[in-house]
């Protein structure tokens, strides 16, 4: 591929074979068949019964649907009923959000140009868009979609916005004038690229790659790889895995005793139904999906739109953030920082709010008392096509430049436009670098000129400052362009100012712009939220790294990111990074935080770098080419106001205010939503497993099943659930966010949890178990009723005492979860329902118990709140001396 932004208008027309009068007919035709249509192609992806077949592809579900048919043969089809309803409610759910995840690439295509004019044969012609061919010239000016990426050939005050794109927050100028090789895409002002929009001007190119060929088209092939999987569905995967593993083990082996002992097959049928429904938590998944559905509410009210579930617990094990520069590290409003006009005058205040002050070394100041500044400000108010509006806060309508020119004239009490009438306008264009106004003020005509600091300095002959007005010396404009380089230096945009008072007659250009008076020089920038220094330091008591990565200019990145104090190792330049290979990149990926004119394949090697350094990375985004990045990375964020369709529909979560605050918050939300599906799990679990133990044990042991099927699965999928339901939406702990990340890589039951787990189910077992042999005297059924019993009410104490892993029961406040508290009532009263009420009781096979028996039942499942308070202290005393919580 040529390096059509280096070559001149000329060279290009004749590598393409092509004319300024552009192509005929014939030959676009032909072209036209050679190279295919101007679209973005797609790769056809997995149809709506593919999609739904998916879900399906999981060790908990195949061996929940094994179970269900083995209850269906044996008998027990209510069983089965239950099982094939959970799994139908899971994989309806995990429809829904795969079939929107292929909506991206449509909102990608809608980004083409419908239409194009184009020269065919010399005359001027408008085309669909899709006919475009390499070669073509076409013409484009204001508002114009970019239908193909293009050289320009010529152009007049020609300007687009590639924010979209490239990540460049301000209009970028047009000129057919080449631009070195290895320029970055941003700084490519000789190319139009497709999906872009014309914003200003007019100008003529040639058509040099069209469909997948373009920049538009090579992001989209990007979006189309395979996304990240979510660390959760990963690690429930596995989980799923062992429990099959372990349940298949156990029902072979009591099938093998079973029918060893010479038992019916389908009496032992039956027992290994009971057994698979045991070995399994049904309502794990839901639980699950519960407690991430709750952490999108509560984060949609913090201002963070969750699309995809799983994106909820990802957040939470995050341990790098990828962020954009404009509009989520700052307020995405220009703004005057300072003004020199003899002297550094600072202003006060951020964005399009006209709320500051003026202070000179640190002491207020009247900016209408100094001549210089007061000159300097109105210039700026009356060389302007801007405006300042309140609607549901303060925006500018128009230029974002300009209108911070706007707000420092209210802030200063001299916006003058209301009494001046605008009588002439030489706007800014490319070539000429400078805007020029006259305005009739009163009895006077006024000429206001702002523009590049050397254009506007060669056209004055006087100079204003604090000691009046003089002619304006070599040495003045010498040190006049040596401040706008030290202003420059710390990343603020300089613009100069100039004006003179006229009288009626000549208003030709060349008059006009003759003997200006120089003023001042304004110093701007897109400053920093306020709030987000505060968000970095949580993130770095965290353990969360914030890294950088902006398409704006490398001194701007470096001017931003050290008054956010995340300046470390330095700014890495999109032109460096295109030098590196990914050894190298990958070598210095831990001690760079900030990148530079990054393009969308530069983000992507970035986030692939830190992937293999065992990172979990959320990326923000707001543009088409920050899409693939939001595929690829473990969670992709976009953002709600300034964001593109293309990057919401990648993304895995929305910024409602595009703030990195809310980011940081939502990371917390998300740490705390995973501590409840552990501690969640680690609660179902414990049943799970005294479940599979009672009834393996039994059958080991030649005595006939503790509990029926029908009786487990009441318990997994009723009695579990209400106070699962509770632990699910437990309330943050303090000092959650003073911890480092949790290790990606560690499963749901880390080592202490499980050791947590195993021991409370042990207890659950020893007492079940215990009761149903000391009960067996009174008969099978009423032995039965007593050991549902006790797992039920052992359930109970354990869900209460699993609100924490690290604190006793005696330090929890015991209203500190109501959802728990309500969730444990009606746990119990699913437990005594089936045991009283007789149309439960011919179901379930169950008959009343005595007072006597529901004491022991009582005290013998404290024996579960003895295990857990002896395995929490043991969980703490290995915890010691450690920043993060490895148990919780």
């Amino acid at each position: 591929m040529a390096n059509w932004h280096a070559l001149p208008p000329e060279e290009a027309l004749k590598l393409l074979n092509s004319g300024s009068d552009g192509l005929s007919e014939d030959e676009a035709a032909s072209r036209l068949e050679r190279f295919g249509p101007n679209d973005l192609a797609r790769i056809s992806g997995p149809g709506p019964v593919r999609i739904l077949l998916r879900q399906f592809e999981n060790y908990m579900v195949l061996v929940l649907l094994a179970a269900a048919v083995i209850s269906w043969l044996s008998g027990e089809k209510s069983n089965a009923i239950v099982v094939l309803g959970i799994l139908l409610f899971i994989a309806i759910l995990g429809f829904v959000q795969e079939y929107r995840a292929e909506r991206a690439m449509e909102a990608l295509r809608k980004m083409v140009a419908p239409e194009a004019r184009v020269f065919r044969g010399g005359r001027l012609v408008t085309l669909p868009a899709g006919n475009l061919v390499p070669g073509d010239v076409i013409y484009v000016e204001a508002g114009d979609i970019v239908p193909a990426d293009a050289r320009i050939l010529d152009a007049s005050a020609l300007e687009a916005v590639e924010s979209s794109l490239t990540g460049e927050s301000n209009p970028v100028r047009k000129s057919p004038d080449p631009v070195r090789e290895d320029a970055p895409l941003a700084d490519r002002s000789s190319m139009l690229f497709m999906g872009t929009m014309v914003t200003y001007g007019n100008g003529r190119a040639v058509v040099t790659s069209t469909g997948s060929d373009t920049e538009l088209g090579r992001i989209s092939g990007m979006i189309q790889e395979t996304p990240a999987e979510p660390p959760l569905k990963i690690r429930l995967q596995q989980l799923s895995k062992s429990l099959a593993v372990m349940v298949f083990i156990a029902a072979i082996l009591v099938f093998s005793i079973q029918v060893y002992r010479g038992n019916p097959v389908l009496d032992t049928l039956l027992i290994a139904a009971a057994l698979a429904v045991a070995g399994i938590p049904e309502a794990l998944p839901f639980v699950v999906t519960l407690a991430l559905a709750y952490g999108t509410q509560s984060m949609a009210r913090r201002n963070a739109i969750v699309r995809r579930l799983p994106a909820v617990e990802t957040l939470g094990s995050t341990t790098v953030i990828c962020t954009d520069k404009t509009g989520t590290l700052t307020r995405g409003e220009m703004t005057v920082r300072e003004i020199w006009c003899g002297r550094r005058v600072e202003v006060t205040g951020s964005g399009y709010v006209p709320e500051g002050v003026f202070k000179v070394d640190g002491s207020e100041i009247d900016p209408g008392a100094f001549d210089a500044l007061r000159e300097t400000i109105i210039t700026g108010a009356l060389c302007n096509n801007s405006e300042v509006a309140f609607e549901d806060g303060w925006q500018i309508v128009g230029d974002p430049t300009e209108g911070a020119l706007i707000v420092l004239a209210k802030k200063a009490g001299l916006d003058i436009r209301e009494r001046c009438r605008e009588v002439t306008e030489y706007p800014f264009a490319s070539d000429t670098r400078r805007m020029t106004t006259v305005h009739q003020c009163g009895n006077d005509l006024r000429v206001s000129m702002k523009g590049a600091v050397e254009v506007v300095v060669e056209r004055c002959s006087y100079v204003m400052d604090h000691s009046g007005l003089r002619p304006l010396s070599d040495a003045d404009r010498k040190r006049i362009l040596e401040i706008a380089d030290v202003m420059a230096g710390r990343a603020l945009r300089v613009l100069a100012a100039a004006f003179k008072q006229i009288e009626s007659g000549d208003l030709s250009r060349d008059f006009l712009e003759r003997d200006m008076i120089f003023t001042g020089l304004f110093g701007m920038m897109d400053p920093p939220r306020e709030e987000v220094c505060g968000a970095i330091d949580v993130c770095k008591r965290a353990g969360i790294r914030p890294v950088m990565i902006t398409g704006d200019h490398k001194r701007t990145a470096e001017a931003i990111a050290g008054e956010l104090r995340m300046l470390n190792g330095g700014v890495l330049d999109g032109s460096e990074l295109d030098r590196m290979s990914d050894q190298e990149l990958s070598d210095r990926i831990e001690s760079i935080s900030v990148f530079s004119r990054a393009t969308a394949e530069h983000k992507m090697r970035i986030i692939k770098a830190l992937k293999e350094h065992g990172h979990v990375v959320a990326m923000t985004g707001d543009g088409v080419n920050d899409a693939p990045a939001l595929r690829s990375a473990d969670i992709g964020i976009a953002m709600g106001r300034t964001g593109t369709d293309v990057s919401k529909e990648a993304s895995d979560m929305v910024l409602a205010d595009d703030n990195f605050a809310t980011i940081v918050a939502a990371v917390e939300e998300g740490r705390r939503i995973y501590e409840n599906i552990r501690k969640a799990s680690a609660y179902m679990l414990a049943v799970t497993f005294a479940e599979v133990a009672v009834i393996l044990m039994a059958v080991l042991v030649g005595l006939p099943a503790p509990l029926l099927a029908l009786q487990i699965l009441w318990i997994n999928v009723v009695a579990e659930d209400f106070p699962a339901i509770g632990l699910a939406v437990e309330p943050a702990r303090p000092g959650l966010m003073n911890e480092r990340p949790r290790n990606p890589k560690e499963p749901i039951l880390s080592r202490d949890v499980l050791v947590y787990t195993i021991g409370t189910s042990a207890a659950m077992l020893i007492g079940t178990l215990g009761l149903f042999l000391l009960n067996l005297d009174d008969g099978l059924g009423y032995a039965r009723t007593v050991a549902f019993a006790s797992l039920g009410i052992c359930a109970i104490y354990n869900a209460y005492s699993s609100r924490s892993f690290h604190h006793s029961v005696l330090q929890m406040n015991p209203t500190g979860n109501v959802k728990l508290l309500a969730g444990i009532v009606a746990s119990l009263a699913s437990v005594v329902m089936v045991i009283y009420i007789p149309v439960f009781q011919r179901a379930f096979e169950t008959l009343p118990l005595t007072l006597d028996s529901w004491l022991q039942v009582w005290l013998v499942s404290t024996i579960v709140i003895v295990v857990a308070e002896v395995l929490k202290r043991s969980m703490k005393t290995n915890s010691q001396g450690s920043v993060g919580s490895p148990g919780e």
